[in-house]
């Protein structure tokens, strides 16, 4: 496996994830003062068990439906690695979802090059387009917001047009090959012509209709079990949540904490949907309560995991290469 490989997770390990952390009990330190930390306790202290099981059990499969759109969008550009391989990739993957946006999980495209010598240009496409469904899934719960609760927000719009926008001109390929050519005769960048254009005709082929479509109804069942967990945590609080201000909530917080471009969209998230709770006349404590639930269940959880699969990976390969020699 490359230096490179392991100087990017190195870098995430030693410093992204401690800055992480430390944002992480800034924000939380926050966020029970906001709720006033005695009832946020007690609100804390009087959920049961079995619904922070249910968080941890929905975000699972939440993952699983989510390696499927990853294997979609591998073989809709005829790149056939060994399913164990691709889920040793996409899980250990999740130890980005600490950087801002997620921007991180590029590091699949590198760390699949190594394992299955898969060119980084075709791959690489393949995570962008997992971001651009992911956030317009969950822009697609956050309008909810706009049709059924009068609620709306500029930075939801906003972050719309542009993905959107995006890709109407990715589709606009008699420009996008113009400029593909006005780049040969730039210095340097001339000179990565080659990968470049694939990596647009990889990135042009995801954005066809019936693969967006594909993906996005994927994205949609999966954030929408994320969403449903969070209904589970408010249900514990008060009887009459609705299902619908947890899909709109748990959307809205996702698309602004990506907007803000924090490591794990830490403090725009949590505001967004704390903020939101309360307008929607939840108590503090219980907006607060429930957020913090979710976070850990939707944000730590999947940096854990990811960290724990893909250093027992490492641990083992290096066993092995230690027996070998």
């Amino acid at each position: 496996m490359s230096g490179y490989l392991y100087r990017i997770q190195n870098a995430v390990r030693k410093h992204g994830l401690w800055v992480t952390a430390l944002l992480t009990v800034a924000v939380f330190f926050g966020l029970f003062l906001f709720g006033d930390a005695p009832a946020v306790v007690d609100a804390l202290d009087s959920l049961e068990l079995w619904r922070i099981g249910a968080v941890f059990a929905l975000v699972t499969v939440s993952y699983g439906i989510r390696f499927l759109k990853w294997e979609y969008y591998l073989r809709e550009l005829g790149i056939d690695v060994p399913v164990r391989t691709s889920l040793l990739v996409f899980v250990s993957g999740l130890m980005m979802v600490i950087t801002p946006g997620k921007a991180g999980e590029v590091w699949k495209a590198w760390f699949l090059r190594d394992e299955q010598d898969v060119p980084v240009n075709q791959t690489a496409p393949v995570v962008g387009a997992e971001r651009v469904t992911d956030l317009l899934a969950l822009a697609a719960f956050a309008f909810l917001g706009v049709v059924v609760y009068r609620q709306s927000s500029t930075t939801l719009i906003g972050v719309t047009v542009v993905f959107l926008v995006g890709v109407a001109l990715l589709q606009w390929r008699t420009i996008c090959l113009r400029i593909l050519v006005l780049l040969e005769t730039v210095p340097v960048v001339g000179s990565y012509a080659d990968e470049i254009r694939e990596f647009y005709e990889s990135t042009y082929s995801l954005f066809q209709p019936k693969p967006l479509g594909v993906a996005l109804v994927i994205s949609l069942v999966a954030w929408g079990l994320e969403g449903l967990a969070l209904w589970i945590v408010l249900e514990g609080f008060v009887a009459d949540a609705s299902v619908l201000v947890a899909l709109f909530v748990f959307g809205l917080g996702s698309v602004v904490g990506a907007a803000s471009l924090l490591p794990g969209g830490l403090g725009a998230s949590e505001a967004s949907m704390v903020g939101m709770l309360v307008v929607l006349n939840y108590s503090r404590a219980i907006a607060v309560s429930s957020t913090l639930v979710i976070r850990v269940g939707t944000l730590w959880y999947g940096a854990v995991l990811g960290t724990v699969v893909f250093v027992s990976y490492r641990y083992v390969r290096d066993r092995e290469d230690i027996d070998s020699s």
